[in-house]
């Protein structure tokens, strides 16, 4: 049984370095840490995030998170709008948001302000927040993404022990598409565990049943990080439910098991990965899913960065999802959306190639979209 413990923070907004191009992210915010659904493969068990030991049991709440928030945005010098990532170490609709409501104080500080955000969650208690939800997408932007990884109910209860059943979660996207005109909503199909739920079968009912749901998109992500305490704690639930697995575990992950500690590769082999993708990528095609979420664009002089990098960091990721050489159009578009000034007037004065990681192709590309 899950124990509740109120404790003060110093900050709760994560400002990131580089914003993250999966999720279009800026900023994040986890209004809880631990997590009641104790998800087995959750890379948040790892010695990197520093949460609690007893991950689903031990759930510690930020203490006047909204307050925390207010004053942040309020006080801040230099941070411009830009979107807000709810969730992700954490779920933010776990069942003690029921309670303690920290999630909602925060999206409505996150309206007042006027910033974009998009929600990453397994819990269909979001639907209860549709009204600010829809408000901050009529002001601004907004997008909630929901991780389902199998269709199979019963995989579901192996893997994501206490989250709501897939059922529930496609129907958060079905009613967020009956009921608000301006929330973006997809799947967030990841990770694609090996062995598990990365069977043909799966990859194809799951597309399926998103399709049916009127997704917007569904974000992919073949094969599952492993490392320290997340691991460990994954591969001893492999080996009590599926034991036959652990040897072709060991070999896409190269270690040799050892419940007391985990010394294999962070990810799995990549020609795996990549078979994996395809399949994906023929799927998306079939149900005419986007794999990528439109990401919000500012109408400051970051607007025409954005657009650009958009374009690179979509490239980039379909690049890598077939295995090649990705990281010159991802560090490009990356360089670009933290310029401190238009790209416009960087190419007016013909200084493109200032910009770390613009040469040759890459700087063409970007002439040809300002039609210079």
């Amino acid at each position: 049984m899950a124990t509740y413990t109120e404790k003060d923070f110093k900050s709760i907004l994560l400002v990131r370095k580089f914003i993250d191009s999966w999720f279009w992210e800026r900023y994040a915010i986890n209004p809880y840490n631990g997590c009641q659904f104790g998800c087995i493969y959750c890379d948040s068990r790892s010695q990197k995030y520093y949460l609690p030991t007893d991950f689903e049991n031990d759930i510690i709440i930020k203490k006047n998170a909204g307050e925390m928030l207010d004053k942040r945005l309020t006080n801040a010098r230099t941070l411009l709008p830009d979107v807000v990532g709810v969730g992700g170490t954490t779920d933010p609709y776990q069942p003690v948001e029921t309670k303690y409501e920290n999630t909602r104080r925060c999206l409505e500080v996150l309206g007042r302000h006027r910033y974009p955000v998009h929600i990453a969650t397994k819990s269909n208690l979001v639907l209860r927040d549709l009204d600010l939800l829809e408000k901050i997408g009529k002001n601004n932007w907004c997008t909630v993404s929901t991780t389902i990884t199998t269709a199979d109910p019963d995989m579901a209860r192996f893997l994501e022990t206490r989250a709501p059943a897939p059922e529930l979660r496609f129907n958060v996207i079905k009613t967020i598409k009956e009921k608000t005109k301006h929330v973006q909503t997809g799947v967030l199909l990841m990770p694609v565990v090996p062995f598990l739920s990365d069977s043909d079968g799966n990859l194809e009912e799951l597309m399926r049943a998103a399709n049916e749901s009127e997704a917007d998109y569904v974000l992919f992500g073949a094969g599952m990080t492993m490392r320290d305490l997340q691991a460990k704690w994954f591969l001893k639930h492999l080996k009590e439910k599926y034991p036959e697995l652990v040897q072709k575990y060991e070999e896409l992950y190269h270690f040799k098991y050892n419940p007391e500690s985990y010394a294999g590769t962070y990810e799995p082999d990549s020609s795996y990965s990549i078979k994996i993708n395809e399949k994906f990528l023929a799927l998306s095609k079939k149900y005419n899913l986007p794999y990528r979420a439109k990401r919000w664009i500012p109408n400051d002089y970051r607007k025409e960065n954005y657009i650009i990098a958009e374009k690179l960091l979509n490239e980039a990721y379909l690049i890598q999802m077939r295995g090649k050489q990705w990281s010159n159009s991802f560090w490009a578009g990356q360089n670009i959306q933290n310029l401190r000034e238009s790209i416009c007037d960087i190419a007016k004065r013909n200084e493109l190639s200032e910009i770390r990681n613009v040469n040759g192709k890459v700087e063409s590309f970007i002439k040809e979209q300002l039609r210079i």
